[in-house]
């Protein structure tokens, strides 16, 4: 792990990684209980397929975010969490804080931002 963060931060940052699993983990759920087939007294199909399209995007969406965040308590287990992917400095801890799954510094960020035109997409 970075020498930047210390134990108490990286538990911290580690309790935040984990509830934040278990609130997509519930999510999701709810995603594919909401995927499942509807019932016959249900309201309009062109509604219904609307919101299972909806529910599709948002567990799509979760999965993403679950993967970025299991690959932040693997870099917490392997002693590389902290580090950016792109250029390898220090992620400061309060932008941790904010963002725990984060992969890279707010320098590398907002040029993959403006480079691709993704304002405000996690990373």
């Amino acid at each position: 792990m970075t020498a930047a963060l210390t134990t108490a931060q990286k538990e911290e940052l580690r309790a935040l990684l984990l509830a934040r699993r278990d609130e997509l983990h519930a999510q999701m759920q709810q995603n594919r209980e909401n995927l499942a087939p509807p019932s016959a007294d249900e309201g309009a199909v062109v509604q219904r397929n609307v919101a299972r399209e909806v529910d599709q995007a948002l567990t799509d969406i979760d999965a993403a975010d679950l993967a970025r965040i299991n690959r932040a308590l693997d870099a917490l287990a392997d002693g590389s969490y902290g580090l950016c992917d792109e250029c390898g400095c220090d992620i400061p801890f309060a932008r941790l804080q904010i963002e725990p799954q984060t992969q890279h510094c707010v320098a590398c960020k907002s040029r993959w931002e403006q480079a691709t035109g993704h304002a405000h997409a996690s990373h």
